[in-house]
Parts: structure tokens; sequence; C-alpha cells
């Protein structure tokens, strides 16, 4: 019989799991692309509270962002209108539990077409059993 290794010989997946526990274990210094919050303004343009994917120092210091250029203004302006603003709305309606705020974050989707079409879609979400509580936080 043949060995395992031969019938499957070890090939690197291009995970960066492995290698990123052996250069914080062993102190093996490499750059590694990586999400992390965007606390170091490492893209700068991106709220501070968002996560990004950037190229991260990764050693037995652990795992420290490495500051970006930055994306180009048209870029920009879709992650705003894309990530930022949505998620801004979202937190807004959650925290004042307000349905009108919810329902400013459903017609901010491009997929919806009508007031009346968001208007309906949130009242057949709010109204199955299990979103109970959702029905009762938004007012």
């Amino acid at each position: 019989m043949r060995p395992v290794s031969e019938a499957f010989p070890p090939e690197h997946s291009g995970e960066v799991m492995v290698p990123l526990i052996e250069s914080i274990a062993c102190d093996v210094p490499r750059v590694l692309i990586g999400n992390m919050l965007n606390s170091g303004d490492f893209v700068p343009g991106i709220p501070r509270d968002f996560v990004v994917e950037i190229p991260t120092l990764v050693s037995k210091r652990g795992i420290e962002g490495i500051q970006t250029r930055g994306l180009p203004d048209p870029v920009l302006a879709q992650i705003w209108r894309d990530q930022v603003g949505p998620v801004t709305i979202e937190l807004a309606a959650y925290d004042e539990g307000s349905r009108e705020r919810l329902l400013e974050l459903v017609l901010s989707d491009p997929w919806t077409h009508s007031l009346a079409q968001a208007e309906a879609m949130m009242d057949e979400i709010l109204a199955m059993p299990e979103h109970a509580e959702m029905r009762a936080h938004y007012q």
C-alpha cells in the first residue's frame, strides 16, 4: 500500500491560518491579509468602527495593521452608499426602536421599488410569529 502522502501529496492550500499561527507561535514575521477594526485609520476615509481587509504584519508581537494609501474617491463613495450608510441607518433604527427608521433602511436598498413594496415587506416580516420580539421593539 502506498503512503498517504504519495496519494495526496502535501500542498499549500492558500489558507492563511497555518502561516498565521506559525508567525505568532514561532516568530516568523510575515505580511498576511486579514480583517481588523479600522481603529488605526488603516484605510483613510472608512470609519474607525468598521472592519477592513488589509495587509497585516504577523509575528510573536501579534497582528498589526499596515497603513494603506486609501481608496479612490469613487470607491469610497460606493462603500459609504452601500455599506456605511445602511449600517448607520440600521443602528439608529435599533437604538431608537424606530419602525420609521427601519423603513428608511428598506427604502435605501436598490431592490426596493416603492414605498408600498417596502411597507408590505416589513409588515410581512414583522408579522411572522418568530419575530414577536422584533415587532415589539420597532414601534
